[in-house]
């Protein structure tokens, strides 16, 4: 075995999943089903961006995290930052090269590299539509290729934009919008041409002039307007056109006050860290709405905001995740759990999901209520997670170099019997046979049947790498 097998084994034969009371290990490999009813504001099925949408919100609509018993259908032995559309996962690489695995089995569609010789590789995170996949090269490479979704073929190459760029392509409204060289720019979704770009002016205060370029973040997309940070200023763009619809800045406390994190924009709001709290925006005015007392946010829906923070507790400090009202900036509910450490939060209209890290040293995911903030579910992985991914009932997670899928046990199994009574009426398929390669009747299996699977997993992987 690989020193890389190894350590995917080790991390895969290490991630338990805690229900109630009880541990269960892995399963065997299934082949849960995944439906398309999630969208996100660019029109696509799916987690298209690493932040969810267009809008960096870290909740896409419709989409449902897993309901318990959990199962691991699969998992794959590469990290790097992943978006899921329709039945595909698109992940980015460390090895510098762009995946396509398929969502139901976690087995691999196709592999690109950057370029034939040694010159360039993938960096960043992807940005995916229903037919494209666009993602930036280091400075050896385009700065922007837009691959085929279903072969990797490529599409076209930007090479000429500049080279530091904020490597997470936004895609709206026809659109992709990247910051590269401190100068967004709006190319053409299908071509790559230029549409528009923006450089911020200097800023004269006192007499005195101040540059305030851009800054290498993500930018958000949401109501027809394109948000961008500076230091010193909040930018709101028209997207079809690039011409200024307002922006906020510190004119009066340049010198020591600033934003920072990336804006997160959608169903009217726009929210920025601004100096020591967070403040939400009209979309289209720029009017102040509200102020969360936060210095960050992780998520936002149509009705909540979520801030990771810490608070005070019997036993010292312990690391929290806020739900906020997203219109009053109220606090509506604080975690209670006993955390060391929250990683960046997702959510959807009934659960948010944080990676965690307890006094123990035992790390996993917690699903929060996200009416009252209380623990509905958790798993245990034998490292941090550091990002995580909800389409059509399934959870995606990185953990310790490997991509790992998270699904209830019974999701294939509905969605069987939803399909059949759809197509036909006969009563006689109302049990619809259990999802390929899921036995329902093992359950839980057993630690050796676990562990054996793994092997059997990592020495496939290692002989098609």
């Amino acid at each position: 075995m690989t020193d890389h097998g190894r350590r995917r084994f080790l991390t895969c034969a290490g991630l338990t999943v805690a229900l109630g009371g009880g541990i269960a290990t892995a399963t065997e490999d299934s082949e849960g089903t995944l439906t398309g009813g999630s969208t996100t504001a660019g029109g696509t099925n799916g987690w298209s961006m690493v932040h969810g949408d267009a809008g960096n919100t870290g909740s896409v609509s419709k989409a449902v995290g897993p309901k318990p018993p959990l199962t691991i259908p699969w998992t794959y032995g590469r990290a790097g930052s992943f978006a899921v559309v329709g039945k595909t996962v698109y992940l980015t690489t460390d090895d510098g090269r762009v995946h396509a695995i398929d969502a139901t089995e976690g087995s691999r569609k196709w592999k690109w590299n950057i370029s034939l010789g040694n010159f360039g590789s993938v960096v960043g995170s992807p940005a995916v539509t229903t037919d494209t996949v666009y993602i930036c090269g280091d400075q050896s490479g385009p700065t922007l290729t837009a691959l085929d979704a279903a072969s990797g073929d490529v599409r076209w190459k930007k090479a000429d934009l500049g080279y530091a760029s904020n490597q997470a392509p936004i895609v709206a409204n026809g659109s992709v919008f990247l910051v590269v060289d401190k100068v967004l720019y709006a190319l053409d979704a299908d071509t790559g041409e230029k549409q528009w770009q923006f450089r911020p002016k200097p800023v004269t205060i006192d007499g005195q002039e101040h540059s305030d370029l851009l800054v290498r973040r993500p930018v958000a997309v949401a109501d027809d307007t394109v948000f961008a940070m500076s230091n010193k200023r909040l930018f709101a763009r028209d997207a079809e056109t690039g011409d200024e619809r307002w922006t906020d800045s510190f004119a009066e406390n340049w010198a020591t006050n600033g934003f920072s994190g990336i804006p997160i924009a959608a169903d009217g709001l726009v929210a920025a860290t601004k100096a020591d709290s967070v403040v939400l925006f009209k979309t289209k005015t720029g009017e102040k709405r509200a102020t969360l007392p936060t210095r960050s946010i992780d998520a936002m829906t149509s009705a909540r905001a979520y801030a990771v923070g810490n608070a005070d507790s019997d036993s010292g400090e312990r690391a929290v995740v806020t739900g906020y009202a997203r219109e009053s900036g109220e606090n509506v509910w604080q975690s209670t759990a006993e955390l060391t450490w929250v990683g960046k939060p997702i959510a959807d209209d009934g659960s948010v999901y944080a990676p965690v890290e307890k006094p123990s040293g035992k790390t996993g995911v917690i699903a929060f209520d996200t009416g009252n903030g209380s623990p509905k579910w958790s798993f245990t992985t034998d490292a941090r997670p550091d990002q995580l991914s909800i389409v059509d009932g399934t959870l995606y997670a990185r953990v310790d170099g490997t991509l790992l899928a998270v699904r209830g046990k019974n999701a294939g199994k509905i969605e069987q019997e939803s399909n059949q009574l759809n197509q036909s009426n006969q009563s006689n398929q109302s049990n619809a046979e259990s999802t390929p390669g899921f036995t329902p009747a093992i359950g839980i299996a057993s630690g050796a049947i676990a562990l054996e699977w793994l092997r059997r997993r990592t020495n496939s992987d290692e002989r098609t790498d």
